[in-house]
């Protein structure tokens, strides 16, 4: 990663997939940088672990961050495999103010979306932004991805209830989207899902208000994808262009 290149040695942790890697309330003595894998931030509600965002590779969670300046505002739970790079509070100030601002525009972009949208977009969102998340560094798209989160997390995310969750997905999979099973949920159709929130910035919230309008949104750009994957190098590179 460009930005912390010439910085010397950083420290590196592993975490295992459900690994609590910061606790609520923990005081924050260093600044941690996700370097591969994905991670939910989680708020504890009358006992439970609630997840309310999503952040990956670039983001910064630990001191000083959109998580909390010394003291962790929520719970950091690793999604998958996750590799973290870690340097002491107070090191690196201007690498460290970039990154921390990229991750609070991430951040708030998801917290708009909870807020802005109805119960359909804020889960369209979620789901697209959970692809562009778990296929950041993957070197060649599946055609369907996993998601590492059961329904009701989904909801937590989406900031739905469980039967609302379960309807929209409903809704999605009749339309040939996703996939559930009573353990997993698979996004279909994987190339327009990552195109979805680009068209989303320029149609604005409106393309995704209603199931036949997300439909089409993803209809369109699948075609899309599937038309530049089928130039050769020279046109699809002339095309990208464009």
């Amino acid at each position: 990663m460009k930005l912390v290149q010439g910085l010397g040695h950083l420290a590196e942790g592993r975490h295992a997939k459900g690994t609590l890697i910061i606790t609520e309330g923990a005081v924050l003595e260093e600044w941690i940088l996700i370097d591969s894998g994905v991670v939910s931030l989680c708020a504890r509600v009358a006992g439970m672990e609630v997840a309310v965002a999503t952040l990956w590779r670039g983001d910064v969670i630990g001191w000083d961050s959109p998580l909390g300046r010394e003291q962790a505002r929520f719970d950091v739970r690793a999604m998958g495999e996750v590799r973290t790079l870690r340097l002491p509070a107070g090191q690196a100030p201007q690498i460290h103010a970039q990154m921390a601002a990229a991750t609070e525009a991430r951040l708030q972009q998801q917290i708009f979306m909870r807020l802005a949208g109805n119960g359909l977009q804020r889960l369209v969102s979620v789901l697209a932004t959970l692809a562009a998340a778990l296929t950041e560094a993957a070197q060649r798209l599946p055609p369907s991805l996993a998601l590492p989160l059961v329904q009701g997390s989904l909801g937590d995310l989406s900031g739905l209830s469980r039967r609302q969750t379960w309807i929209y997905l409903g809704q999605l999979s009749q339309a040939g989207w996703v996939r559930t099973t009573r353990t997993r949920v698979l996004l279909d159709g994987l190339d327009a899902w990552l195109a979805l929130p680009a068209e989303i910035e320029r149609e604005g919230l409106a393309c995704i208000a209603t199931l036949e309008l997300c439909t089409a949104a993803l209809e369109r750009l699948s075609r899309g994808t599937a038309e530049i994957r089928a130039l050769t190098p020279v046109a699809r590179s002339s095309a990208s262009a464009r």
